[in-house]
């Protein structure tokens, strides 16, 4: 199911059961693909308590370092509107 499922659902998923959502996680998905996913659920206002903080230098070669922070997150009426779409797409 989890290739088929496109990355905000399977966040959203993990966030509905409870649990912290890790990259770690989510098997064959780049840093960038999770942050980017992340931001679309926040801008879409799918789920609440996301955020982010950057660290470090962005001169040079050095990039700066950015954490997403997802602890206690839990959906919106939205986020279960999208999961609900989603499964019903199964069908």
């Amino acid at each position: 199911m989890a290739e088929t499922k496109s990355l905000i659902y399977q966040i959203l998923k993990v966030i509905e059961s409870g649990k912290e959502p890790k990259l770690a996680d989510l098997e064959g998905v780049t840093l960038e693909g999770f942050h980017s996913a992340l931001e679309q659920i926040m801008e879409n206002k799918l789920a609440t308590h996301i955020s982010f903080t950057q660290s470090g230098k962005s001169k040079g070669k050095v990039k700066k370092q950015v954490t997403a922070h997802l602890e206690g997150s839990t959906l919106t009426a939205q986020g279960s509107n999208y999961i609900h779409m989603q499964e019903s797409r199964e069908y």
